[in-house]
Protein backbone atom coordinates (compact mmCIF):
# COMPACT_ATOMS: atom_id res chain seq x y z
CA UNK A 1 0.00 0.00 0.00
CA UNK A 2 2.69 2.57 1.03
CA UNK A 3 4.03 1.29 -2.25
CA UNK A 4 1.36 2.55 -4.25
CA UNK A 5 1.24 5.41 -2.38
CA UNK A 6 4.30 6.80 -3.01
CA UNK A 7 4.40 5.83 -7.00
CA UNK A 8 0.97 7.93 -7.20
CA UNK A 9 2.75 11.07 -4.97
CA UNK A 10 5.64 10.87 -7.34
CA UNK A 11 3.32 10.62 -10.36
CA UNK A 12 1.57 13.76 -9.31
CA UNK A 13 4.49 15.46 -8.58
CA UNK A 14 6.14 15.36 -11.61
CA UNK A 15 6.92 18.35 -13.73
CA UNK A 16 5.68 17.30 -16.80
CA UNK A 17 2.46 16.21 -15.15
CA UNK A 18 -0.04 18.64 -17.16
CA UNK A 19 1.89 16.74 -20.43
CA UNK A 20 1.06 13.18 -19.08
CA UNK A 21 -2.89 14.51 -17.79
CA UNK A 22 -3.47 15.89 -21.46
CA UNK A 23 -2.31 12.46 -22.63
CA UNK A 24 -4.39 10.22 -20.10
CA UNK A 25 -7.47 12.28 -21.40
CA UNK A 26 -6.77 12.46 -24.56
CA UNK A 27 -6.63 8.84 -24.53
CA UNK A 28 -9.42 7.59 -22.54
CA UNK A 29 -11.66 9.97 -24.80
CA UNK A 30 -10.43 8.50 -27.72
CA UNK A 31 -10.53 4.69 -26.45
CA UNK A 32 -14.47 5.53 -25.18
CA UNK A 33 -15.80 7.18 -28.20
CA UNK A 34 -13.53 4.79 -30.54
CA UNK A 35 -16.79 3.00 -32.04
CA UNK A 36 -18.73 6.34 -33.25
CA UNK A 37 -16.69 7.50 -35.85
CA UNK A 38 -19.02 6.16 -38.48
CA UNK A 39 -22.02 6.89 -36.74
CA UNK A 40 -24.24 7.92 -39.42
CA UNK A 41 -25.91 11.91 -39.74
CA UNK A 42 -29.06 11.78 -37.94
CA UNK A 43 -32.14 14.05 -37.69
CA UNK A 44 -31.02 17.63 -37.60
CA UNK A 45 -27.88 16.74 -39.43
CA UNK A 46 -29.39 16.33 -42.65
CA UNK A 47 -30.80 19.49 -42.99
CA UNK A 48 -27.92 21.44 -41.57
CA UNK A 49 -24.97 18.92 -43.63
CA UNK A 50 -26.30 16.69 -45.77
CA UNK A 51 -29.29 18.68 -48.13
CA UNK A 52 -27.36 22.32 -46.96
CA UNK A 53 -25.97 23.13 -50.45
CA UNK A 54 -24.32 26.74 -48.80
CA UNK A 55 -21.50 24.36 -47.39
CA UNK A 56 -21.31 22.85 -50.76
CA UNK A 57 -18.62 25.46 -52.11
CA UNK A 58 -16.19 27.10 -50.88
CA UNK A 59 -16.39 30.81 -51.88
CA UNK A 60 -15.41 34.03 -50.79
CA UNK A 61 -20.00 33.98 -50.67
CA UNK A 62 -20.02 31.07 -48.74
CA UNK A 63 -17.66 32.16 -46.17
CA UNK A 64 -19.44 35.42 -45.81
CA UNK A 65 -22.75 33.66 -45.73
CA UNK A 66 -21.54 31.87 -43.17
CA UNK A 67 -21.90 35.04 -40.96
CA UNK A 68 -25.52 35.62 -41.83
CA UNK A 69 -28.44 34.25 -39.11
CA UNK A 70 -27.29 32.66 -35.91
CA UNK A 71 -24.21 30.84 -34.87
CA UNK A 72 -22.12 32.02 -37.53
CA UNK A 73 -19.12 30.38 -35.51
CA UNK A 74 -20.95 27.15 -36.23
CA UNK A 75 -22.34 27.39 -39.90
CA UNK A 76 -18.18 28.39 -40.84
CA UNK A 77 -17.10 25.42 -39.03
CA UNK A 78 -19.76 23.18 -40.94
CA UNK A 79 -18.44 25.16 -44.31
CA UNK A 80 -14.87 24.04 -43.46
CA UNK A 81 -15.39 20.76 -42.48
CA UNK A 82 -17.10 19.40 -45.54
CA UNK A 83 -14.42 20.83 -47.68
CA UNK A 84 -12.11 18.64 -45.78
CA UNK A 85 -14.29 15.31 -45.54
CA UNK A 86 -17.30 16.30 -47.79
CA UNK A 87 -20.12 13.46 -46.61
CA UNK A 88 -17.62 10.73 -45.28
CA UNK A 89 -19.45 10.81 -41.17
CA UNK A 90 -15.80 10.30 -40.02
CA UNK A 91 -14.20 13.24 -40.87
CA UNK A 92 -17.37 15.23 -38.87
CA UNK A 93 -16.88 13.41 -35.67
CA UNK A 94 -12.80 13.51 -35.94
CA UNK A 95 -14.10 17.22 -35.34
CA UNK A 96 -16.68 16.76 -32.56
CA UNK A 97 -14.49 14.09 -30.61
CA UNK A 98 -11.27 16.48 -31.41
CA UNK A 99 -13.08 19.19 -29.57
CA UNK A 100 -14.54 17.53 -26.95
CA UNK A 101 -10.83 16.45 -26.19
CA UNK A 102 -9.94 20.26 -25.86
CA UNK A 103 -12.57 21.18 -23.99
CA UNK A 104 -11.53 18.58 -21.28
CA UNK A 105 -8.30 19.56 -21.17
CA UNK A 106 -9.83 22.85 -20.86
CA UNK A 107 -11.71 21.21 -17.76
CA UNK A 108 -8.57 20.15 -16.40
CA UNK A 109 -6.87 23.29 -16.74
CA UNK A 110 -10.01 25.54 -15.11
CA UNK A 111 -10.27 23.38 -11.93
CA UNK A 112 -6.29 23.22 -11.34
CA UNK A 113 -6.53 26.33 -11.55
CA UNK A 114 -9.19 27.37 -9.56
CA UNK A 115 -8.47 24.58 -6.51
CA UNK A 116 -4.77 26.28 -6.75
CA UNK A 117 -6.36 29.66 -5.60
CA UNK A 118 -5.14 31.84 -2.47
CA UNK A 119 -9.00 31.06 -0.94
CA UNK A 120 -8.67 27.05 -1.53
CA UNK A 121 -4.60 26.18 -1.75
CA UNK A 122 -4.51 25.86 2.03
CA UNK A 123 -7.20 22.88 1.71
CA UNK A 124 -6.43 21.47 -1.60
CA UNK A 125 -3.46 22.91 -3.07
CA UNK A 126 -1.59 19.74 -2.33
CA UNK A 127 -4.59 17.49 -4.45
CA UNK A 128 -5.23 20.04 -7.03
CA UNK A 129 -3.85 17.84 -9.30
CA UNK A 130 -5.39 15.01 -8.83
CA UNK A 131 -8.56 16.84 -8.27
CA UNK A 132 -8.29 18.17 -11.49
CA UNK A 133 -7.62 15.04 -13.37
CA UNK A 134 -10.17 13.24 -11.69
CA UNK A 135 -12.71 16.22 -12.75
CA UNK A 136 -11.65 16.17 -16.56
CA UNK A 137 -12.12 12.80 -16.88
CA UNK A 138 -15.16 12.54 -15.17
CA UNK A 139 -16.43 15.09 -17.42
CA UNK A 140 -15.10 14.02 -20.46
CA UNK A 141 -15.94 10.17 -19.92
CA UNK A 142 -19.45 10.65 -18.18
CA UNK A 143 -21.96 9.15 -20.60
CA UNK A 144 -24.45 11.67 -20.52
CA UNK A 145 -21.82 13.33 -23.17
CA UNK A 146 -22.82 11.03 -25.63
CA UNK A 147 -25.43 13.07 -27.94
CA UNK A 148 -22.81 16.19 -27.13
CA UNK A 149 -19.98 14.12 -28.82
CA UNK A 150 -21.55 12.08 -31.16
CA UNK A 151 -24.72 13.64 -32.84
CA UNK A 152 -23.06 15.90 -35.12
CA UNK A 153 -24.67 19.05 -35.06
CA UNK A 154 -24.67 19.04 -31.77
CA UNK A 155 -21.12 20.79 -31.94
CA UNK A 156 -22.79 23.71 -31.63
CA UNK A 157 -22.52 22.70 -27.40
CA UNK A 158 -18.66 21.62 -27.92
CA UNK A 159 -17.47 25.09 -29.80
CA UNK A 160 -19.76 27.00 -27.59
CA UNK A 161 -18.34 25.31 -24.40
CA UNK A 162 -14.91 25.44 -25.71
CA UNK A 163 -14.92 29.70 -25.86
CA UNK A 164 -16.54 29.59 -22.52
CA UNK A 165 -13.89 28.00 -20.77
CA UNK A 166 -11.35 30.11 -22.78
CA UNK A 167 -12.64 33.17 -21.17
CA UNK A 168 -12.25 32.01 -17.83
CA UNK A 169 -9.26 30.99 -18.25
CA UNK A 170 -8.37 33.90 -19.74
CA UNK A 171 -9.84 35.76 -17.04
CA UNK A 172 -8.43 34.18 -14.00
CA UNK A 173 -4.94 34.88 -15.47
CA UNK A 174 -6.22 38.41 -16.10
CA UNK A 175 -6.89 38.85 -12.49
CA UNK A 176 -3.88 37.02 -10.97
CA UNK A 177 -1.54 38.98 -13.57
CA UNK A 178 -2.95 42.10 -14.00
CA UNK A 179 -2.49 42.78 -17.40
CA UNK A 180 -5.65 43.80 -19.12
CA UNK A 181 -4.74 42.21 -22.38
CA UNK A 182 -6.28 38.80 -21.36
CA UNK A 183 -9.56 40.36 -20.37
CA UNK A 184 -9.14 41.91 -24.39
CA UNK A 185 -8.93 38.03 -25.29
CA UNK A 186 -12.07 37.81 -23.13
CA UNK A 187 -14.00 40.14 -25.05
CA UNK A 188 -13.05 37.95 -28.51
CA UNK A 189 -13.84 34.40 -26.94
CA UNK A 190 -16.70 35.48 -25.07
CA UNK A 191 -18.01 36.58 -29.02
CA UNK A 192 -17.25 33.35 -30.25
CA UNK A 193 -18.96 31.57 -27.91
CA UNK A 194 -22.02 33.30 -27.73
CA UNK A 195 -21.88 33.24 -31.65
CA UNK A 196 -21.94 29.19 -31.15
CA UNK A 197 -24.44 29.18 -29.11
CA UNK A 198 -27.04 32.01 -27.76
CA UNK A 199 -27.24 30.31 -24.34
CA UNK A 200 -23.14 31.55 -23.69
CA UNK A 201 -24.82 34.95 -22.89
CA UNK A 202 -24.53 33.70 -19.19
CA UNK A 203 -20.65 34.00 -19.47
CA UNK A 204 -21.15 38.02 -17.33
CA UNK A 205 -23.15 36.37 -14.57
CA UNK A 206 -21.05 33.40 -14.35
CA UNK A 207 -17.69 35.33 -14.27
CA UNK A 208 -19.00 37.70 -11.45
CA UNK A 209 -19.84 34.72 -9.01
CA UNK A 210 -16.81 33.00 -9.89
CA UNK A 211 -15.15 36.38 -9.11
CA UNK A 212 -17.02 37.20 -6.08
CA UNK A 213 -16.63 33.47 -4.19
CA UNK A 214 -13.02 32.93 -5.76
CA UNK A 215 -10.95 35.73 -6.92
CA UNK A 216 -12.98 38.86 -5.07
CA UNK A 217 -13.18 36.39 -2.02
CA UNK A 218 -16.24 38.59 -1.43
CA UNK A 219 -15.09 42.16 -1.84
CA UNK A 220 -17.51 43.29 -4.25
CA UNK A 221 -14.94 46.50 -4.80
CA UNK A 222 -12.37 44.58 -6.11
CA UNK A 223 -15.04 43.53 -8.81
CA UNK A 224 -16.06 46.49 -9.08
CA UNK A 225 -12.94 47.61 -10.02
CA UNK A 226 -12.64 45.39 -12.83
CA UNK A 227 -16.33 46.70 -14.30
CA UNK A 228 -14.52 47.47 -17.62
CA UNK A 229 -13.14 43.64 -18.28
CA UNK A 230 -16.99 42.83 -17.62
CA UNK A 231 -17.74 45.82 -20.00
CA UNK A 232 -16.03 44.03 -22.50
CA UNK A 233 -17.22 40.58 -21.72
CA UNK A 234 -20.91 41.83 -21.81
CA UNK A 235 -20.04 43.69 -25.10
CA UNK A 236 -21.11 40.50 -27.43
CA UNK A 237 -24.68 40.59 -25.94
CA UNK A 238 -25.81 43.83 -28.08
CA UNK A 239 -24.77 41.28 -31.32
CA UNK A 240 -26.73 38.34 -29.93
CA UNK A 241 -29.60 40.66 -29.19
CA UNK A 242 -29.65 42.35 -32.38
CA UNK A 243 -29.51 38.68 -34.18
CA UNK A 244 -32.45 37.35 -32.35
CA UNK A 245 -34.33 39.86 -32.90
CA UNK A 246 -34.03 40.23 -36.37
CA UNK A 247 -33.76 36.45 -37.13
CA UNK A 248 -36.90 34.27 -37.67
CA UNK A 249 -36.19 31.28 -34.71
CA UNK A 250 -39.18 29.20 -35.74
CA UNK A 251 -37.11 26.25 -37.16
CA UNK A 252 -35.34 26.15 -34.07
CA UNK A 253 -38.26 24.97 -32.21
CA UNK A 254 -38.87 28.42 -29.99
CA UNK A 255 -42.27 30.19 -29.65
CA UNK A 256 -44.67 26.63 -29.92
CA UNK A 257 -47.74 26.78 -29.31
CA UNK A 258 -49.61 24.42 -31.45
CA UNK A 259 -50.53 20.93 -31.25
CA UNK A 260 -48.68 20.80 -27.51
CA UNK A 261 -49.66 23.94 -26.31
CA UNK A 262 -45.83 24.93 -25.03
CA UNK A 263 -46.40 28.35 -23.88
CA UNK A 264 -43.93 30.32 -21.35
CA UNK A 265 -45.75 29.06 -18.23
CA UNK A 266 -45.95 25.55 -19.01
CA UNK A 267 -42.64 25.20 -20.49
CA UNK A 268 -41.11 26.89 -17.13
CA UNK A 269 -43.49 24.00 -15.14
CA UNK A 270 -42.08 21.59 -17.57
CA UNK A 271 -38.77 22.52 -17.04
CA UNK A 272 -38.75 21.95 -13.14
CA UNK A 273 -39.40 18.68 -14.03
CA UNK A 274 -36.22 18.53 -16.86
CA UNK A 275 -34.16 19.45 -14.26
CA UNK A 276 -34.25 16.85 -11.92
CA UNK A 277 -34.42 14.28 -15.01
CA UNK A 278 -31.28 15.94 -15.87
CA UNK A 279 -29.69 15.32 -12.41
CA UNK A 280 -31.08 11.74 -12.07
CA UNK A 281 -29.43 11.09 -15.52
CA UNK A 282 -26.03 12.87 -14.18
CA UNK A 283 -26.10 10.76 -11.16
CA UNK A 284 -27.38 7.28 -12.86
CA UNK A 285 -26.64 7.58 -16.82
CA UNK A 286 -29.32 4.87 -17.26
CA UNK A 287 -32.36 4.65 -19.88
CA UNK A 288 -30.39 7.64 -21.92
CA UNK A 289 -32.37 8.79 -24.92
CA UNK A 290 -32.17 11.20 -28.27
CA UNK A 291 -35.56 12.09 -28.63
CA UNK A 292 -37.62 11.71 -25.45
CA UNK A 293 -41.67 12.25 -25.02
CA UNK A 294 -41.91 13.91 -21.95
CA UNK A 295 -45.14 15.05 -20.52
CA UNK A 296 -46.17 18.59 -20.37
CA UNK A 297 -46.79 20.31 -17.12
CA UNK A 298 -50.03 22.54 -16.93
CA UNK A 299 -50.06 23.66 -13.40
CA UNK A 300 -47.93 24.55 -10.85
CA UNK A 301 -49.92 21.92 -8.20
CA UNK A 302 -50.11 19.00 -10.23
CA UNK A 303 -47.79 16.03 -9.47
CA UNK A 304 -44.83 15.97 -9.73
CA UNK A 305 -44.55 19.87 -10.63
CA UNK A 306 -44.84 21.19 -7.14
CA UNK A 307 -42.16 18.69 -5.18
CA UNK A 308 -40.14 19.59 -8.22
CA UNK A 309 -40.44 23.13 -7.72
CA UNK A 310 -39.84 22.64 -3.85
CA UNK A 311 -36.96 20.71 -3.84
CA UNK A 312 -35.27 23.76 -6.95
CA UNK A 313 -36.18 25.62 -3.42
CA UNK A 314 -34.53 23.66 -1.36
CA UNK A 315 -31.37 22.93 -3.11
CA UNK A 316 -30.62 26.14 -3.78
CA UNK A 317 -31.47 27.33 0.19
CA UNK A 318 -28.86 24.51 1.14
CA UNK A 319 -26.44 26.25 -1.71
CA UNK A 320 -26.97 29.58 0.01
CA UNK A 321 -27.03 28.64 3.50
CA UNK A 322 -23.75 27.00 2.67
CA UNK A 323 -21.44 29.67 1.54
CA UNK A 324 -23.08 32.04 4.51
CA UNK A 325 -22.70 30.02 7.42
CA UNK A 326 -19.83 27.60 6.40
CA UNK A 327 -18.30 29.62 4.12
CA UNK A 328 -18.32 26.75 1.80
CA UNK A 329 -17.47 28.02 -2.08
CA UNK A 330 -17.03 25.01 -4.46
CA UNK A 331 -20.49 23.34 -3.75
CA UNK A 332 -22.27 26.33 -3.87
CA UNK A 333 -20.93 27.30 -7.07
CA UNK A 334 -21.30 24.39 -8.74
CA UNK A 335 -24.92 24.26 -7.75
CA UNK A 336 -25.25 28.12 -9.53
CA UNK A 337 -22.92 26.99 -12.42
CA UNK A 338 -25.61 24.01 -13.07
CA UNK A 339 -28.98 26.32 -12.96
CA UNK A 340 -27.28 29.24 -14.60
CA UNK A 341 -25.99 27.34 -17.50
CA UNK A 342 -29.36 25.66 -18.27
CA UNK A 343 -31.73 28.82 -17.39
CA UNK A 344 -31.49 30.25 -21.11
CA UNK A 345 -32.76 26.72 -22.39
CA UNK A 346 -34.90 25.13 -19.58
CA UNK A 347 -36.80 28.48 -18.22
CA UNK A 348 -39.59 30.47 -19.68
CA UNK A 349 -38.32 30.43 -22.98
CA UNK A 350 -41.08 28.00 -24.47
CA UNK A 351 -38.78 25.32 -27.34
CA UNK A 352 -40.84 22.38 -29.05
CA UNK A 353 -38.41 19.89 -27.38
CA UNK A 354 -38.55 20.65 -23.72
CA UNK A 355 -35.38 18.01 -22.94
CA UNK A 356 -32.39 17.01 -24.39
CA UNK A 357 -29.56 15.56 -23.17
CA UNK A 358 -27.03 17.40 -25.16
CA UNK A 359 -28.37 20.71 -23.02
CA UNK A 360 -26.39 19.14 -20.27
CA UNK A 361 -22.78 19.55 -21.54
CA UNK A 362 -21.68 22.82 -20.19
CA UNK A 363 -23.93 22.57 -16.75
CA UNK A 364 -22.59 19.39 -16.22
CA UNK A 365 -19.39 21.19 -15.22
CA UNK A 366 -21.24 22.31 -12.03
CA UNK A 367 -22.01 18.46 -11.07
CA UNK A 368 -19.01 17.63 -11.47
CA UNK A 369 -17.82 20.19 -9.13
CA UNK A 370 -20.10 19.22 -6.32
CA UNK A 371 -19.00 15.63 -6.91
CA UNK A 372 -15.63 15.50 -6.72
CA UNK A 373 -15.57 17.77 -3.55
CA UNK A 374 -17.75 15.66 -2.22
CA UNK A 375 -16.23 12.73 -2.84
CA UNK A 376 -12.72 14.69 -1.98
CA UNK A 377 -14.35 14.75 1.27
CA UNK A 378 -14.95 11.66 2.13
CA UNK A 379 -11.88 10.24 1.07
CA UNK A 380 -10.32 12.34 3.37
CA UNK A 381 -13.05 11.46 6.43
CA UNK A 382 -12.07 7.65 5.18
CA UNK A 383 -8.33 8.32 5.27
CA UNK A 384 -8.37 10.02 9.03
CA UNK A 385 -10.71 7.36 10.47
CA UNK A 386 -8.16 4.46 8.81
CA UNK A 387 -4.89 5.98 10.22
CA UNK A 388 -6.54 7.58 13.76
CA UNK A 389 -5.24 10.79 14.01
CA UNK A 390 -8.49 12.46 14.52
CA UNK A 391 -11.27 10.08 15.65
CA UNK A 392 -14.54 10.46 13.39
CA UNK A 393 -14.65 14.24 13.11
CA UNK A 394 -15.21 14.95 9.64
CA UNK A 395 -13.75 17.29 7.21
CA UNK A 396 -14.40 20.51 6.59
CA UNK A 397 -16.31 21.15 2.78
CA UNK A 398 -15.42 24.07 0.89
Amino acid sequence: MRMIDAIASRFFAAKRFNFIAFAIIAGMVLITYSNTFTASFHFDDNPTIVENLSIKHFTWGSVLGSFSGTRPVVNLSLLLNYQVSGLNVIGWHIFNIGFHIVNCIFVFLFFLQTFDLPVLHKQYGNRARQMALFGALLFGLHPIQTESVTYIISRTELLATFFYLATFLLFIKGVRTGKFVFFFGCLFTALLSMESKEWAVTLPAMLFIYDYLFLAEGNLKSIFARWRAYALVSLPWCLVAYVLTTTPLSGAGFGITGERSITPTTYLLTSFNVLWTYFRLLLIPIHQNLDYSYPVSKTLFEYPTILSFLGHICVLSVAVCCYIKKKWRLIPFGVVWFYIALSPTQSFVPILDVIFEHRLYLPSIGFVIVFITGFEALSEWLEKIMTRKTGNSIPKIS
